[in-house]
């Protein structure tokens, strides 16, 4: 007897670009690396129409609750690198200690 579960198929952190075919994998309980040599598979075999069909779900598939989708990472990391955070400031020169220094080596004919 299956139990009900309420999977919802969106877009995974298994991502190697937006994390569709890494959702469908999951969705489907499938080996994401699998499905992807499927996807390219078929992909050169229809001319390129997997593209389109990847595109298009890229852009209708959600994000996992909690998880940013490439464009809102895109845009946070935009945001967030001209700020540096209080504990990362520099505080003026740094020190190094416990350096010992010898002169090159000498040649000997």
């Amino acid at each position: 007897m299956k139990t009900k579960t309420n999977r919802k198929l969106t877009k995974s952190n298994d991502r190697v670009f937006a994390g569709v075919l890494g959702g469908i994998a999951e969705y489907l309980q499938w080996n994401a690396t699998v499905l992807r040599v499927l996807f390219v598979l078929l992909t050169l075999a229809s001319h390129g129409a997997g593209i389109l069909v990847y595109l298009l779900l890229m852009t209708i598939m959600p994000s996992k609750p909690g998880n940013a989708g490439f464009f809102e990472q895109m845009r946070q990391a935009g945001q967030t690198g001209s700020e540096q955070p209080t504990a990362r400031r520099s505080r003026g020169r740094k020190e190094i200690h416990n350096v010992h220094e010898e002169d090159e080596p000498h040649h000997q004919d």
